[in-house]
């Protein structure tokens, strides 16, 4: 196929550019800023209108406002890109005679905690930051282009993605900065996540491509992990010590991929282990 990867040159967009190489598809990346991958690729922006491509076969919507943090600070830019974006992303793909989309959402539409674990697809839905509420508009957009036009989408539900690349900001990459400036303190140690490793949330977008699944999937290993086990862990890695403290109302997440694994066969390959020994072996190369 001939794929069009949007936010190619994100942390996730450049694994999947390279999943969708190495399982034969022809992919073109798009992003605000040309990146160094010598794929065919456009710069664009997807706030404004998008001009076709001629035999575009599918798109991967991955460009995004992503931290929920900024979304917040900044509610008209997380509009402008998470919805009018993704509105501009299927108008074009619909343009270009595109036949699949596969979009890019976030386990954060359940709530943080979710009523229930393992969280599987038929969880309620909550809008309860911007960051989430843009995230289930963009949904919604996918499914009405369906209705109306016929676009076949599958949206995957990203639990907590992690793995080389990842930019400062996010947890485990921050822990690693930490723990090689010195002994640290890590307070809330009890929270929980679901943590994927990055090329498996590739692999899933690949097979989602292939799919003609319509609707929404989660991406989690269904594994559920507390912070300080990460911490303590990578603090163990650099040789310092790392001091933990529980919060009195942790937050828990954890994935049913029961869905993922029936309609994808899709399912995990790396531990949290073994993605963080994964993590220093790139770095150490």
């Amino acid at each position: 196929m001939r794929v069009l990867v949007t936010g190619a040159n994100g942390f996730i967009g450049q694994h999947v550019m390279t999943a969708l190489e190495d399982a034969g598809h022809e992919a073109m990346g798009l992003d605000l800023i040309r990146g160094l991958r010598g794929a065919v690729g456009f710069v664009g922006d997807i706030t404004q209108p998008l001009v076709a491509i001629p035999e575009l076969d599918a798109v991967i919507h991955l460009a995004a406002l992503s931290h929920p943090r900024q979304c917040d600070e900044n509610p008209s830019k997380a509009f402008d890109i998470n919805v009018q974006g993704t509105h501009n992303v299927l108008k074009m793909a619909l343009a270009s005679g595109a036949k699949k989309v596969v979009f890019s959402s976030s386990a954060h539409v359940y709530d943080i905690p979710p009523r229930y674990m393992p969280t599987d697809e038929l969880h309620p839905l909550r809008l309860n930051n911007t960051y989430t509420t843009t995230k289930l508009l963009g949904e919604q957009l996918c499914h009405l282009f369906y209705e109306n036009h016929g676009l076949s989408y599958t949206t995957l539900r990203l639990f907590n993605a992690y793995g080389p690349g990842q930019a400062p900001g996010y947890f485990i990459p921050d822990m690693i900065v930490k723990a090689q400036a010195d002994a640290f303190e890590l307070h809330g140690a009890n929270t929980t996540k679901d943590w994927v490793y990055v090329e498996d949330v590739a692999r899933a977008f690949v097979l989602a491509l292939e799919s003609p699944f319509v609707g929404e999937i989660n991406i989690g290993t269904g594994v559920e992990t507390n912070l300080g086990f990460i911490a303590s862990t990578i603090a163990n890695i650099e040789g310092v010590s790392c001091t933990t403290y529980d919060a009195p109302n942790a937050t828990r997440m954890c994935a049913d991929n029961t869905r993922a694994r029936k309609v994808l066969g899709w399912t995990p390959t790396k531990t949290i282990m073994e993605g963080i020994d994964a993590i220093y072996s790139l770095q150490t190369a």
